[in-house]
């Protein structure tokens, strides 16, 4: 992992070993139409930047394609298989 990168804000907090999904953002969500990437700020959801994105089991973390690739093996995540 490289420490200097500007996306590192102490993530590893919650988001180290974490079990994600790849999922299409849902187009509404209580009040909120996207979110943001935990680490780019990128915005991900219906009609945004990106529509799919890699999120923890309760929607409430997200994290864009970019990211995952850049930070997967230095965050040890694992995906959850769907049947």
């Amino acid at each position: 992992m490289n420490i200097e990168d500007w996306r590192l804000q102490g993530q590893e907090r919650y988001l180290m070993g974490v079990t994600l999904s790849r999922k299409n953002h849902p187009e509404v969500r209580g009040s909120l139409e996207h979110d943001h990437c935990d680490f780019c700020m990128k915005k991900i959801g219906f009609a945004r930047e990106v529509d799919f994105g890699y999120t923890t089991k309760d929607n409430y973390h997200w994290i864009c394609d970019e990211c995952f690739a850049d930070f997967k093996s230095s965050f040890k995540w694992k995906l959850e298989e769907h049947s």
